[in-house]
């Protein structure tokens, strides 16, 4: 919890948020994904995907094996941007991370999800990335003017 971020009245009720992450996430298609290695950070621009289907908040990206991976490989620990363009007069984001190999699994052909995921991501990959979110941090300044902070967050 971000210390003296919230008054209980500034906090979204949660299934309120839930629906509120669930409708930017639907309205967008680009992440940022942000891995660190040997205190060099990397920022790399990706399509995600999410399961339509289902309540949960797992994203879902298709990386090509690289310097990504590999940091991920050694450092599980990753942090998610996406945002609305500014040009769209909004200021809105969201920040996500996961951290643990039991929250950033790779999943190869032959994997127990892999065929499943493989459905949900566009185009045919050899490795897919599922990200299971620690915490969710949505900004929106219009959250304001129904009496909330800006910035609300979720943990799981």
């Amino acid at each position: 919890m971000l210390q003296g971020e919230f008054t209980i009245s500034d906090r979204m009720p949660e299934e309120e948020l839930k629906e509120k992450i669930r409708d930017f996430l639907k309205k967008r298609k680009i992440l940022v994904l942000c891995t660190c290695s040997d205190n060099t950070p990397r920022a790399t621009p990706m399509d995600f995907y999410m399961d339509k289907r289902s309540n949960d908040f797992n994203i879902y990206v298709g990386p090509a094996p690289g310097r990504k991976v590999k940091n991920i490989e050694e450092n599980p620990n990753v942090s998610i941007g996406i945002y609305t363009p500014m040009d769209t007069g909004k200021i809105q984001g969201m920040q996500i991370t996961a951290s643990g190999k039991e929250k950033l699994v790779f999943l190869r052909e032959g994997d127990k999800e892999f065929d499943k995921v493989q459905k949900i991501v566009r185009g045919k990959r050899n490795l897919l990335l599922k990200i299971i979110p620690e915490k969710i941090e949505l900004l929106d300044y219009d959250f304001i003017k129904d009496g909330y902070s800006r910035l609300q967050y979720l943990e799981f």
